[in-house]
């Protein structure tokens, strides 16, 4: 067995319990880990990243579904408009220049975090309405977003699911948000096998097979110790830690590309 990631196996753990733990892809953790330590095409690399989120959320699944904490409505009033996004923005992935996409996840990441964190500090002590809305448009941003750079969507369709009337614990959003993020990252993963990519993976065959023997199991693990954690969590602490988190991995991408 090649043991040069074995590093990947800790490292999967700590960012399938903060996937699960939150909501968002782990894509936007993976993305950054990725570019710094695999010697592979950055397109590559955001299909590996979809790839190794499909396996930490597919346990992340099982889990929230054994703890009953997915809201089936709302998985399916957002799976409407983001699979069709979905689809679409992987379609333009594969002809946006690689350093085109760097530049835009770590854009979005940067803004979005920087957002959440001042929503999340300016509104801690405000009473939240609930409402029974579906932001369809949202939906099918966040849609496109996911399948362009490979994250996106958990960040857009969280918070307007925190305060819907058929929310009955902030568990339930973050469940129901693993099983949507789970089924689009499968169906960006699959429209972007085109044949030219193909070629690629079975070009990189070994470098993936190396890093997938240690990253799968990890996420795996990860996957079900995430779920157990929300259960118990501080709604506002957790959003302002995943604005701090999200600024933090921008910085890194964009530190990879100036180098």
């Amino acid at each position: 067995m090649d043991l040069t990631y074995w590093y990947l196996f800790p490292i999967g753990m700590i960012i399938a319990i903060l996937s699960m733990s939150t909501g968002i892809s782990g894509a936007n953790f993976w993305v950054p880990v990725y570019l710094f330590f695999i010697e592979v095409d950055p397109k590559i690399i955001f299909w590996l990243a979809l790839l190794t989120a499909i396996f930490g959320f597919g346990s992340g699944v099982v889990r929230n579904i054994h703890q009953r904490t997915v809201n089936w409505y709302m998985v399916k009033q957002y799976l409407i408009p983001a699979v069709p996004a979905t689809v679409i923005g992987s379609l333009l992935a594969t002809y946006v220049d690689k350093k085109v996409l760097i530049f835009i996840f770590g854009s979005f990441i940067l803004i979005y975090g920087t957002y959440l964190l001042i929503i999340s500090i300016n509104t801690s002590r405000n009473i939240q309405v609930r409402h029974n809305r579906i932001f369809w448009e949202l939906g099918f941003i966040a849609g496109f977003i996911k399948g362009l750079i490979a994250t996106g969507l958990g960040k857009l369709i969280v918070p307007g699911m925190w305060n819907h009337e058929k929310i009955k614990h902030p568990s339930q959003v973050i469940g129901s948000a693993v099983v949507i993020i789970f089924i689009t990252d499968i169906v960006a993963a699959l429209t972007r096998m085109n044949p030219v990519f193909v070629s690629g993976l079975i070009e990189n065959r070994t470098t993936l097979i190396s890093v997938l023997i240690f990253v799968i199991p990890s996420v795996v693990i990860g996957g079900q110790i995430g779920p157990r954690i929300i259960r118990n969590a501080d709604v506002r602490r957790l959003k302002i830690f995943i604005s701090l988190t999200l600024i933090f991995v921008s910085i890194l991408i964009f530190s990879r590309l100036l180098a």
